[in-house]
């Protein structure tokens, strides 16, 4: 049997006969864009969900700790913003509204604590993950 003897491939059937593996590719990269954008800043979420967390439960050494505050900001001053006396009293409940890149090394994390309106903005260190007020 030689080549010319061979015979003929059988005719694509069904959804093979439209798809070429160059199109199932392309159709594939262009949906994973979306879900990497969603997921592109989802540590810098998490770590505004566990000190919210942490404050949710009570444990304010915890929250403390997960916010990395500089040396001129006690634990007193964070007690007062964020103790069951803050601006937002005992955190019952908080949702996470979305995110956003602030250059290469901030993330501005938009929360909802209580369903109080406006949404807090706060900024997140890529880098290390602390927290901060956002001045934006």
């Amino acid at each position: 049997m030689t080549l010319l003897d061979a015979k003929p491939p059988k005719p694509r059937t069904g959804w093979r006969r439209y798809v070429s593996l160059p199109l199932l590719i392309i159709i594939l990269v262009l949906a994973a864009i979306p879900m990497t954008y969603r997921l592109w800043n989802i540590r810098e979420e998490h770590a505004v969900s566990r000190f919210l967390t942490a404050l949710e439960h009570g444990n304010y050494q915890e929250a403390y700790r997960l916010w990395q505050p500089s040396p001129s900001y006690s634990f007193s001053d964070f007690m007062h913003d964020w103790g069951s006396r803050g601006d937002y009293g005992q955190i019952r409940e908080f949702e996470i509204l979305g995110s956003k890149s602030r250059g290469s090394t901030t993330v501005i994390v938009t929360v909802r604590i209580n369903r109080v309106d406006p949404p807090l903005q706060l900024l997140v260190d890529r880098r290390t993950l602390g927290l901060a007020y956002s001045p934006f």
